[in-house]
């Protein structure tokens, strides 16, 4: 049976890239921190790249981990948070389930209006599952609001 046997490891690098020539995709790219960088087109905040010297070049190579199948649809029906951001006002609403949270100013919380856009993608996700986050989330609510979402929400405590 093993002459007949499939190789999917190459197949798998082709379809989960785990690097890319810098010069390549350059154009696509935004700078997250020193020699971090991420996809400007990518809808996932988590997959981040780091830029790494080679003999013939430069390269990015991903610093995320590929997902089980399995895990993401778990993941996918567990996001309650959204944040949406109005960048003229400069104000950042948080959602739970749908329900407003909370509204802050970007510039009361020291937030960039660069950075605006970067959040609406890095913030629910920290709340999915940093709890201390949503404690201090919490606690910046008045004892009123505090109370009734916790009343109708008792998985936030």
């Amino acid at each position: 049976m093993s002459n007949f046997g499939i190789d999917y490891s190459a197949l798998d690098t082709q379809i989960n890239k785990r690097y890319y020539k810098l010069s390549d995709v350059a154009g696509r790219l935004e700078k997250v921190a020193f020699d971090i960088v991420r996809f400007k087109d990518s809808n996932d905040s988590d997959e981040l790249w780091q830029i790494q010297q080679a003999d013939d070049g430069e390269y990015i190579v991903a610093k995320y981990d590929a997902e089980p199948v399995e895990k993401v649809e778990k993941t996918a029906s567990e996001r309650s948070w959204e944040v949406l951001v109005n960048k003229t006002s400069g104000d950042i609403s948080v959602f739970y389930k749908s329900n407003h949270v909370a509204k802050f100013s970007a510039t009361k919380l020291g937030v960039p209006a660069s950075d605006l856009d970067s959040l609406t993608h890095f913030l629910p996700k920290k709340l999915n599952t940093n709890k201390e986050l949503v404690k201090a989330l919490l606690d910046n609510l008045s004892k009123t609001e505090k109370y009734q979402l916790l009343r109708t929400y008792p998985e936030l405590v």
